[in-house]
């Protein structure tokens, strides 16, 4: 009897073999079907040769004050800070693409707009060349000056990214990339013009020429910048001011900048670990004439606690040639001087990751040192009030996809 207990769990395994072995063999079945499946998705994918992604961003932010740093006010609504976007990727050839970018903005009425629009074309696996209407490389965060969901912070630090208001040009560009054991080196020369709605009015930049150069070792990131141009500079938006006051200016004293040549130099680090994310750029902006030149800078300490990423920031920009501007823009009621500026700005935050391409944000940023000109700030409400600071608290949304 205890001889045949010990053989009956043999028993059972040799009988039940025929049953698991069936199992198996449904279970890889099964899976051989939903890859197949996959196979043949993927496969659709690259035959069609079109590919969709996008952003979208929403949320409120609130100031303290009217002094409209970043454009946010007492008064700011939530369609100010909603946008989104889709992009477009279709292949011409296995080298050649087109790629489209609309982003409809709450604050235009979600009017699309084409933001990219270019054709790229890649030799080599090294160089890629590109034309059409593209992003200025003049930041870290220039291809996702938008994509909320691609920066730590609840918005591009306004000290640097703030001064200049053009994103976009028409042009062309040319990149090689270098790929050494544990680094790269990439270099991109851009060219064209640009025709946009800045901080003061109308902005042209016509002849651009520019160099930036990137390296990383994938832990560090170095990158230095430096582009000129002919600006146009018309300061639509004093104009404007002027006339509801029942002011007629002179012709021709809106023109801040009339073909002069405008250079723009910036040098930009950062650094990520995996937990610590360490990021700062140092620009500086010359145009002859009475636009002002500017010196900018931002620094921002984060660090990951699973989905979560505080953050420090501060930052700093300052006009530089404030003799140039001694007279009086509007004669009688506004110097030259209000073309001045200088801002100290200081924000605390914290990013959550709630789910893959999914984070919310929270900031709260002191601006203060107002007092120097109302350059890039709500021209009306500073001239009738004397605030020298600010705060901003935002609570906002990203995500990709």
């Amino acid at each position: 009897m205890k001889r045949l207990f010990s053989v009956a769990p043999l028993a059972l395994a040799i009988a039940a073999t025929p049953v698991m072995a069936q199992d198996t063999e449904q279970t890889l079945d099964r899976m051989q079907q939903q890859l197949n499946a996959m196979q043949q998705q993927l496969n659709s994918a690259r035959n069609t040769g079109v590919r969709f992604n996008g952003f979208f961003s929403t949320g409120y932010a609130r100031a303290s004050n009217d002094a409209g740093y970043a454009g946010i006010t007492e008064e700011s609504e939530v369609k100010d800070l909603s946008l989104f976007a889709l992009q477009g990727t279709f292949d011409v050839t296995q080298k050649s693409q087109i790629v489209m970018q609309l982003v409809g903005r709450g604050a235009d009425d979600w009017e699309p707009e084409v933001e990219w629009a270019y054709l790229s074309h890649r030799p080599t696996n090294n160089l890629q060349l590109r034309a059409g209407k593209m992003r200025i490389p003049f930041f870290m965060y220039s291809d996702s000056l938008e994509v909320g969901y691609a920066q730590p912070w609840a918005r591009p630090p306004q000290s640097v990214y703030g001064p200049i208001a053009v994103t976009s040009y028409v042009g062309a560009d040319a990149s090689y990339n270098w790929n050494f054991d544990n680094s790269s080196l990439n270099a991109n020369f851009f060219t064209g013009f640009t025709d946009e709605d800045g901080n003061s009015g109308d902005v042209q930049l016509r002849n651009i020429a520019g160099l930036n150069l990137s390296w990383t070792d994938y832990v560090w990131t170095i990158r230095g910048v430096a582009a000129t141009a002919e600006a146009d500079i018309d300061a639509t938006r004093l104009g404007a001011l002027a006339a509801q006051s029942g002011i007629t200016l002179p012709p021709g004293i809106t023109q801040l900048a009339d073909g002069d040549r405008g250079n723009f130099y910036g040098l930009g680090a950062s650094y990520d670990n995996g937990n610590w994310q360490i990021i700062g750029e140092v620009t500086r902006v010359e145009v002859d004439g009475k636009f002002a030149d500017t010196d900018s800078a931002y620094l921002s300490v984060g660090h990951r606690f699973g989905s979560w990423t505080p953050y420090v920031a501060t930052g700093w920009t300052e006009s530089k040639d404030d003799n140039e501007r001694t007279g009086a823009f509007i004669p009688g009621v506004v110097p030259e001087s209000i073309l001045n500026y200088q801002r100290n700005e200081y924000s605390v935050g914290t990013r959550w990751d709630i789910t893959p391409g999914v984070a919310i944000k929270a900031d709260i940023t002191h601006v203060r040192g107002l007092d120097k000109g109302f350059g890039n700030l709500n021209t009306a409400y500073m001239l009738e009030s004397n605030a020298s600071s600010t705060n901003v608290y935002t609570l906002k949304i990203d995500s990709a996809f």
